[in-house]
């Protein structure tokens, strides 16, 4: 595991940013850690096969239509949408160390078109299904509901013109759009529903335009809004079920001693050994600002390498013994991160 955050954190560092040094004298970066799944789901199931269960069935074909000419929803936006979910989370938990996800496209399970979950799958389908495709566990987007509004108007706007004040009128459009995406997990050894749940993302866009079909035209499309939320959803629900790759940012000391400055060139190279040595030295410094700044970059150095516990230490030491009121703010942290590593190590064996 270690060495897999370690080899994370090198790629990130190589990949060129913008690097900000404050008032404070801090050097700030941004890394990539390993985060929990929100829930544990047994270790038996390693491979899973994603399904779209969403799609109505001929009963409820009729009222799915309906609703969408209500709604403003083209016939077809959910089934799209529904598709880019499913196609999200496959892709989302292929790209994680915890599961081997396959697209069951070709599958035909209806469900009810809306946000009300269908019947669940017997499970004789489950079997066949796990069977078919060498899978451990069926994931079913098991119900996908998209609500679209949008809002126009207008307002009187000035401005200087060769400096008078002129008014003029803007058209506003504003659209927000809703998607609701349940979920369900079939355990096909235990014969169980590791989860079930539903989650709701919405998002909005306003444009101004010098009339409305002109606010209108600068809006995405509502396919692909519908589109692109569908497969936020998807991404949202693999972080729940599976350990994710998060970036996250951190800041060092590069101010006070002009070896800190030596440090930092060895940071941007990526020789942090080099650093370290640097830090580990001034860390006995006789000027307790430096010490403490020091032992505060010891700190992110030891989690960079995976070595939480130690990096807690070094946090405590710059808060405790040199006062830094900074390193107080990272002991939360880590101490959150040695935590996440405790379920991590649950969730990933």
């Amino acid at each position: 595991m270690k060495n897999i955050i370690k080899l994370i954190l090198i790629v990130s560092l190589l990949i060129p940013s913008l690097f900000l040094i404050n008032s404070c004298g801090t050097r700030s970066m941004s890394m990539s850690v390993l985060q929990p799944a929100d829930i544990f789901v047994p270790r038996h199931i390693e491979k899973v096969g994603v399904l779209n269960h969403s799609l109505p069935a001929k009963d409820h074909l009729f009222g799915n239509i309906i609703e969408g000419l209500f709604s403003g929803e083209s016939i077809r936006a959910d089934r799209e949408g529904s598709s880019h979910t499913i196609q999200g989370l496959t892709m989302s938990l292929n790209n994680g160390p915890r599961f081997d996800a396959i697209l069951l496209e070709s599958e035909d399970y209806r469900g009810t078109g809306t946000d009300r979950f269908p019947e669940l799958l017997s499970w004789e389908d489950v079997d066949r299904l796990c069977k078919k495709y060498g899978v451990d566990a069926i994931v079913t987007l098991a119900t996908f509901d998209s609500d679209i509004r949008l809002k126009r108007g207008s307002e009187t706007k000035t401005r200087k013109v060769e400096g008078e004040t002129v008014e003029y009128l803007v058209f506003w459009s504003d659209l927000r759009i809703r998607v609701n995406s349940g979920w369900r997990i079939y355990d096909n050894a235990n014969r169980t529903i590791v989860d079930e749940s539903v989650f709701t993302d919405e998002k909005a866009w306003s444009e101004e335009g010098s009339s409305p079909s002109d606010a209108d035209h600068k809006l995405p499309s509502k396919r692909l809004a519908i589109n692109d939320a569908g497969a936020f959803s998807g991404y949202m629900y693999n972080m729940r079920i599976s350990p994710t790759w998060i970036r996250v940012s951190r800041s060092y000391y590069v101010k006070g001693h002009d070896d800190f400055k030596l440090a930092k060139d060895f940071v941007k190279t990526n020789q942090w050994d080099k650093a370290a040595e640097i830090w580990k030295r001034l860390a006995s410094h006789a000027d307790p600002k430096i010490a403490g700044r020091a032992s505060y970059n010891m700190a992110l150095f030891h989690e960079y390498e995976g070595e939480l516990d130690a990096a807690l230490e070094w946090a405590k030491k710059a808060y405790n013994a040199y006062g830094l009121k900074k390193a107080r703010s990272y002991i939360s942290t880590l101490q959150m991160r040695i935590s996440d590593q405790k379920r991590l190590d649950q969730q990933l064996g």
